[in-house]
């Protein structure tokens, strides 16, 4: 009898075998389970433990992980009671695997201890080597490089002393990728080189797809995208080949990064969809977050931000939930990037410090770099000068500690440039400009801070009054976004091509251009820059003098700043408000909106904004004949403007600068002289002549000198005296110069 039950137990174990192979796993588990109870009714423990081990794989094979960890622990208790202690450890080592794919890691970390201890009396070294392995699985999931390539080595100790050269490379392979995350990228690379060699030798296939996508991951960091497409290409056909779904999936999740380098973006999102769809299949945890995270940096590129939101949260909860740290901090600063875009400031600032802190634990310098730049942008659209130049600047020191990366010191350079000419420090974004170009002239790939520096360029040179540059500049950066298929950079170019027609003159064309960049802006789902563009038009209808139009469009482009928290366009939009309300007749509210706007110029160092705000409120001081309040704001104007004249070198730079404020000068010095103070307001405008020269300045005077009534029956004797003494002394003043 006890026979017939041992060949009955062995009869269902059997069945359970072939329903395994079959991938029939619901009547696997039915049929081991039932070899379980036969084999040990007959007090054969050890095969009962075969029998539930088997259960635990089918489970695991299922994605019901906390079933396969319970009868991973119903097996080790039997192999216990079989004095096992081999297959005992070997449980316990499963029983923390999927302890760890739950994110349970100090669950996993026991029951690996367990492992370790059983290996240690049988002095496996084999064992040993598979335990440490794993330990140092658990200590990359917690972010500690060091402790991790700690365990990694002494792994690969016990394999060589095993003689086991494949699980000795598997070791290797793992140390090689903590080297890459800490930065030592030719030195993985050797390793990876030495890796595959071995698993070629050793015909382990699997083991060569693995080692062939890690070289493609360096070659990838290191910018040698051909050699990268080459190696990932290999891999694919090698995984297609032997059936291994894994790493072909991790081979097009490579070609998509490798793809979106390139700035093919169409093919980066084809290649992305098709890894997410077999990790998705795998049931795969990692693979999927991976796959949501370039599938939300992609769609980010094409525009679509509340698409890309919603992957890059999904990501970023999944790398949580199973408490893979690396993956955490990419995916923190891509969703802070995103949450920018969108004008939500607060969740954008909160996601970049999570991924700074996490990236700082981990010493990836190239994620913190990143959080650093994205901090720096919203600090200055919040107006917050001072801790945007800090942010930069620290990201440029991080990323200069990486020189397979330079461009990311690039990135942050022409960042600097842009807060440069905010703040009116013109030489230095000059300074900043030529380095930025300098390192992006030595890079082999196309860079969105190209077309981000032409940018910054056309800023620059529409601070400075050279409009043929500046449009020069701003129709570059919009090619070259076209052509790399940056749509927020190519609508940010068209708004400055319209603010350069504005200076012009030309108003026509700068509201339809305006209006295209807010097309634009309206698909991108930019609020912010939605408003910059209504800004634009409302500036070209105060230009046409259409005030209640315009001041329509100005209160919606405030609603617009304040929802993204965009304090610069706050402070453009109030200043407009000042005008057309002034233009309106409304000087009250003018005067409101200009002191809004001079607060809030103040508050981000912004002086030319802040200039500009002086000169109109002069301007309102003149027409209620408050002189001398004039003056003190024309004076603060004058002082700003030429504060920013000072910080160029170049003579050339500073007449072109300065020309545009002539009528600045000219109704300062038309006050001096109103005042009784023409030596001052000599001395004025012969300073300016020395720089700018005098013709634009004589013009304006002429301009003026018709406005001064000198008769008619209104008009007192002697005030038709001080009028026409007025006027000869302004002659006398514009023909001094």
């Amino acid at each position: 009898m006890a026979t017939q039950d041992v060949k009955a137990a062995e009869a269902r174990f059997q069945a359970g075998i072939e329903a395994l192979q079959d991938s029939k796993l619901d009547v696997a588990r039915e049929a081991f389970s039932d070899a379980e109870i036969r084999f040990r009714l007959v007090g054969d423990f050890k095969r009962a433990g075969d029998s539930r081990v088997l259960i635990a794989d089918a489970q695991r094979q299922n994605n019901m992980l906390e079933q396969a960890a319970n009868s991973y622990q119903k097996a080790i208790t039997l192999y216990r009671q079989a004095n096992r202690p081999l297959n005992e450890a070997s449980t316990a080592l499963s029983l923390g695997h999927v302890e760890r794919q739950q994110a349970h890691l100090d669950s996993a970390q026991e029951a690996y201890q367990t492992a370790w201890n059983l290996y240690v009396t049988q002095d496996n070294l084999q064992g040993m080597g598979n335990v440490t392995l794993a330990l140092g699985h658990i200590e990359l999931q917690r972010g500690r490089l060091e402790a991790a390539a700690e365990q990694y080595q002494k792994a690969i100790d016990y394999f060589v002393g095993a003689k086991d050269s494949i699980n000795e490379a598997d070791a290797r392979r793992s140390l090689a990728d903590v080297r890459r995350l800490a930065g030592h990228l030719d030195e993985a690379i050797a390793d990876y080189e030495t890796i595959l060699e071995a698993y070629r030798a050793g015909r382990d296939n699997f083991g060569v797809v693995d080692a062939l996508l890690g070289l493609g991951r360096l070659y990838l960091d290191q910018l040698r995208l051909d050699e990268a497409a080459d190696t990932y290409a290999e891999a694919i056909q090698l995984a297609r080949t032997i059936e291994y779904e894994l790493g072909e999936a991790d081979g097009n999740l490579g070609l998509a990064e490798l793809s979106l380098l390139r700035n093919r973006v169409d093919q980066a999102l084809t290649s992305a969809q098709l890894a997410q769809q077999k990790y998705t299949d795998m049931r795969n945890a990692l693979g999927t977050a991976n796959a949501n995270q370039l599938l939300g940096e992609i769609n980010m590129r094409r525009g679509q931000l509340s698409y890309a939101n919603g992957m890059l949260e999904r990501s970023l909860r999944t790398y949580k939930a199973i408490a893979y740290r690396v993956g955490q901090a990419e995916a923190a600063a891509a969703l802070g990037k995103v949450q920018f875009l969108r004008g939500l400031l607060a969740s954008s600032l909160k996601n970049f410090e999570e991924a700074r802190k996490l990236a700082h634990a981990l010493r990836n310098e190239q994620v913190e770099s990143a959080a650093l730049r994205g901090f720096g942008d919203t600090y200055s659209r919040q107006g917050r000068t001072a801790q945007a130049e800090d942010s930069y600047r620290e990201s440029q020191r991080l990323a200069e500690e990486r020189p397979a990366r330079a461009y990311s010191a690039a990135s942050s350079m022409v960042r600097r440039a842009r807060l440069a000419v905010f703040i009116g420090h013109l030489d230095e974004a000059f300074t900043h400009l030529g380095t930025a170009r300098h390192l992006l002239a030595g890079m082999t790939i196309p860079s969105q801070d190209v077309p981000l520096t032409s940018l910054v360029e056309g800023q620059l040179w529409l601070t400075l009054g050279d409009f043929a540059q500046a449009e020069a500049r701003f129709s570059e950066a919009h090619t070259q976004a076209e052509m790399q298929q940056e749509p927020l950079l190519a609508a940010e170019s068209l708004l400055g091509l319209a603010q350069t027609r504005l200076s012009r003159g030309e108003l026509e064309a700068a509201a339809n251009t305006f209006l295209a960049a807010g097309r634009q802006f309206q698909a991108l789902e930019s609020t912010s820059g939605d408003g910059l563009a209504m800004l634009g038009v409302a500036q070209t209808l105060i230009g046409q003098n259409v005030w209640e139009q315009a001041i329509e469009d100005l209160e919606g482009a405030i609603t617009r700043f304040q929802q993204s928290d965009d304090q610069v366009g706050q402070a453009d939009a109030q200043l407009a408000l000042g005008l057309a309300h002034r233009g309106n007749g409304d000087i009250e509210a003018a005067s409101t909106h200009f002191e809004q706007a001079l607060t809030l110029y103040q508050q981000q160092q912004q002086p030319l904004g802040e200039a500009d705000t002086h000169y109109e409120r002069a301007g309102i001081f003149l027409e209620q004949e408050a002189l001398e309040r004039a003056q003190h704001e024309f004076s603060r104007a004058i002082a700003l403007v030429e504060r920013v004249m000072n910080t160029l070198r170049a003579p050339e730079q500073w007449r072109t600068f300065l020309g545009q404020y002539a009528d600045l000068y000219t109704q300062a010095a038309i006050t001096q002289v109103r005042r009784d103070q023409d030596g001052q307001a000599k001395q004025l405008l012969s300073s300016f002549a020395r720089i700018a020269g005098s013709a634009a300045i004589v013009q304006h005077i002429k301009a003026y000198e018709p406005s001064i009534p000198v008769e008619g029956e209104e008009l007192s004797e002697a005030e038709i005296r001080a009028n026409q003494n007025l006027v000869k002394r302004l002659r006398q003043l514009r023909n001094s110069l």
